[in-house]
């Protein structure tokens, strides 16, 4: 890889998934054929990026990482890395999760728009109320 070619957002996305484990950045799509724990934790690695991240490109490079992932792995293991990686209470979290959920397992968006539903926070409480009248 040469890294003069790659995008600086890449760059790092890259890096942050290397400390978990060597060539991880390359290696997404056989996801389902690692340890659960590896997995579990470069999922977290791009929930994070795809959530917390202020920038569009950041968040669209750990969407589409996410992308690559077989996606029956990623159904079973979602929830879970989800909701060791949100702060429930930020609705900027929050509404990254629904739009990246939406985008890369929809069949869950249900789960986090149900939860949503019941948070303290209005302006989750909102989102997930916006999320769910596009669900129709």
């Amino acid at each position: 890889m040469d890294s003069q070619l790659v995008d600086p957002y890449e760059l790092q996305l890259r890096k942050a998934l290397n400390k978990v484990l060597p060539d991880a950045y390359e290696s997404l799509k056989t996801l389902d054929q690692m340890p659960s724990e590896i997995g579990m934790n470069l999922l977290g690695v791009l929930v994070n990026y795809a959530c917390e991240s202020q920038n569009i490109t950041v968040i669209t490079l750990a969407r589409d990482s996410m992308k690559k992932i077989p996606l029956k792995w990623l159904t079973q293991y979602y929830p879970e890395v989800v909701n060791r990686s949100i702060d429930w209470a930020d609705e900027w979290q929050y509404i990254r999760l629904l739009e990246v959920t939406r985008e890369v397992v929809p069949e869950l968006l249900k789960v986090f728009i149900d939860r949503g539903l019941f948070s303290e926070n209005d302006e989750i409480r909102e989102t997930a109320e916006y999320f769910r009248s596009k669900q129709n």
